[in-house]
């Protein structure tokens, strides 16, 4: 198992936001939960007329001993993998679970979004659904016909609002359960994953939203897979790992642990966490120059983090198959992405990579100099490299982010990494007349006709 380990970003969280003048929106303490698994039904009964006798059941602890601040007009992301504890932790916030141990204090309104279509009964009209919600959040039902009609707005179901819930698409459930949730103007938003159903245009108009109530004030919890989201909108970020918290701190910085987590086997992750723990000291005293950055996933690497900048990104373009500066293509078109590096240090082997993601953080394409043996040997301090991709755009019409990243090779399965750019470059591409859907945009030869 795993130990419990605080990282490098909690050293650095007090220089990158002064926020300890802010209210305090939610504070949770020691939070425990423990669940009895039982293998066979039966065994219920008899731990039961047991007691403290005997003990029946297995231990599952879903979390253990939690302990974090969230200040008012403040975003944190909550991440880890499936199983960390995430959604229970949140249900704890919410009120909607207890906890083995702890205490939460939640200073304010709080609506939360859970899960999809929660507290709505199907066999409701949208519109009485809006109500009854709206009553469980101690509005009366006065205060909320007067807010009914942006609530109505902001879904945009149109005549669906008066049918019954239980014929709504998973779509029109969260644009309603959205729309009730934060047009209530809460103290403090929690949101499960839920907004991941909607379609970009409604995502972006709840992200946008979610950044008006935080700028109003309002608190807000975000457990989400996108990395991308977190480092968008989300100030810091908790990273869970079985239930325990491996690290709390600036959002860039979280989402590098969490690559090193999701990408690495134990040892390497373990690796990771002592190089930061061990260098937490003279971080304290000095901002990172990378702090913006994030890993770029590759199979057996290890992430730690090196002493001083020994090589950086000075500098990047992105040109069409003629060499012309550009960003937007069409599917099938080659783009050229070039970058300039340069060398601090004398390093033994030079590395260079890029990795392409959607909008929503999902990795489309990576490739590095290492799989086409070309890492440069031996720069020397004071040299420039350049390092050029050319890239065929076998992609379906959509927007696409391009991370940059330079490691020094220590060995075929292992290197460090020296400097990253995250999401630097946007490449769009359009497809005038659709032949496919997706992100990859296969060569494909098509025939329907009669069987001979």
């Amino acid at each position: 198992m795993l130990s419990k380990t605080l990282t490098v970003a909690d050293a650095t969280d007090a220089k990158t936001e002064p926020m300890a003048h802010l209210e305090v929106a939610i504070a949770v303490r020691n939070i425990t939960k423990c669940y009895e698994m039982y293998d066979k039904p039966h065994q219920r009964l008899k731990q039961l007329f047991a007691g403290k006798k005997r003990r029946y059941y297995k231990e599952f602890w879903a979390l253990k001993g939690i302990s974090f601040d969230v200040k008012k007009g403040e975003t944190l992301g909550i991440m880890g993998r499936n199983g960390s504890g995430k959604s229970t932790l949140l249900q704890i916030i919410a009120g909607t679970l207890t906890p083995t141990a702890g205490d939460v204090k939640v200073n304010g309104r709080l609506a939360a979004l859970l899960e999809l279509g929660a507290g709505f009964n199907p066999e409701f009209s949208g519109r009485d659904n809006v109500y009854l919600n709206g009553a469980i959040l101690g509005f009366t039902h006065t205060e909320m016909q007067a807010k009914f009609a942006d609530i109505e707005a902001f879904a945009d179901i149109g005549e669906h609002i008066d049918q019954p819930v239980k014929t709504y698409s998973s779509g029109m459930y969260v644009r309603l359960a959205f729309a009730v949730q934060a047009c209530v103007e809460p103290q403090v938003l929690i949101v499960d994953e839920a907004l991941s159903v909607g379609d970009e245009k409604f995502q972006r108009k709840c992200f946008d939203y979610i950044d008006a109530l935080r700028q109003k004030g309002c608190a807000i919890l975000i457990v989400t897979h996108s990395t991308a989201t977190v480092e968008k909108f989300c100030q810091r970020a908790v990273l869970l790992h079985k239930g325990e918290m491996h690290g709390m701190g600036p959002a860039k910085e979280m989402v590098d642990q969490y690559h090193a987590l999701l990408y690495s086997d134990e040892q390497t992750y373990l690796r990771y966490l002592n190089t930061a723990a061990s260098q937490a000291h003279s971080v304290v005293d000095q901002v990172s120059e990378n702090k913006d950055d994030e890993i770029i996933v590759a199979e057996n690497v290890s992430t730690e983090p090196q002493g001083g900048a020994r090589a950086i990104i000075s500098g990047w373009q992105v040109t069409d198959g003629q060499g012309k500066a550009c960003e937007v293509f069409r599917s099938g078109d080659v783009a050229r992405i070039h970058f300039d590096i340069d060398v601090m240090a004398n390093i033994s082997e030079l590395q260079a990579g890029l990795l392409v993601r959607t909008v929503e953080g999902v990795p489309v394409f990576g490739t590095s100099t290492l799989y086409h043996q070309l890492n440069y040997l031996e720069p020397k301090q004071g040299q420039q490299l350049q390092a050029s991709f050319e890239l065929d755009l076998m992609l379906c019409e959509g927007t696409y982010f391009v991370t940059l990243a330079i490691a020094e090779a220590i060995s075929h399965a292992d290197m460090a990494y020296l400097d990253r750019k995250t999401d630097i470059i946007i490449l769009k591409v359009s497809e005038p007349r659709a032949v496919s859907h997706g992100i990859a945009s296969l060569p494909t030869k098509v025939n329907l006709q009669l069987k001979e």
